[in-house]
């Protein structure tokens, strides 16, 4: 359904003319009952005096209803779920632009998109008490994605220079950056540190994941 039909706190066969005209007539509801005994009272409710029944369970409400129909109308159209589809639209664009079903970093893009998203509601809008810690986590999660779809783990220490030296990569060779750590001297050494990293990066988004996932509701 393309609106959302709005729900009452408080209906007019509640109000405190229908239980006066309840009152009036015998037909006061139970303070508490099984639902047998709810059966058994709307029964006698029927068979005693039908119209004031009917008037007092059901008339009063279809009046509210027609009463603030203008209202219930303005409310349906600005909640309806077709807003949330455009909005989610504009928030996912990026991600809908770039993904590919053959590759990996579409995915963590909408769920790094999803987390970033989630943190906002959680940090401006949050209703409990631990919306902040949850804004956190999901930021801190968010962060971890976006390492592991960029996979540049080393592209702030080491530059991919021509040496005209014979090599793996014709020439060219990966060269560390100056006042840069750790010590990237050697090929082997520069392979085990960042796929120690990237694995550290993973373990963490996945455990994060695990054990927060559930509490992240607002």
């Amino acid at each position: 359904m393309w609106y959302t039909k709005r729900t009452r706190m408080a209906y007019w066969s509640g109000s405190k003319l229908a239980h006066k005209i309840r009152e009036k007539f015998g037909l006061q509801n139970p303070k508490s009952g099984t639902m047998e005994q709810w059966d058994q009272h709307e029964e006698d409710s029927v068979n005693k005096a039908p119209f004031i029944h009917y008037l007092t369970d059901t008339l009063f409400d279809k009046a509210q209803d027609v009463w603030l129909f203008i209202p219930d109308t303005i409310w349906s159209i600005r909640t309806a779920n077709i807003w949330k589809f455009f909005r989610n639209l504009w928030l996912f664009r990026k991600c809908l632009w770039s993904y590919r079903s053959w590759d990996s970093s579409g995915l963590l893009l909408l769920m790094e998109t999803a987390a970033r998203d989630m943190a906002y509601l959680h940090e401006n809008h949050g209703h409990l008490l631990k919306a902040p810690r949850s804004a956190h986590e999901l930021k801190v999660w968010a962060e971890l994605l976006k390492r592991i779809r960029e996979d540049d783990y080393s592209a702030d220490k080491i530059e991919f220079v021509k040496t005209g030296k014979k090599s793996l990569f014709g020439g060219w060779e990966h060269i560390q950056k100056p006042n840069t750590l750790p010590n990237y001297s050697h090929r082997k050494t520069f392979y085990a540190i960042e796929s120690s990293v990237r694995s550290n990066d993973l373990e963490l988004a996945a455990k994060i994941f695990r054990t927060k996932v559930k509490h992240w509701w607002d």
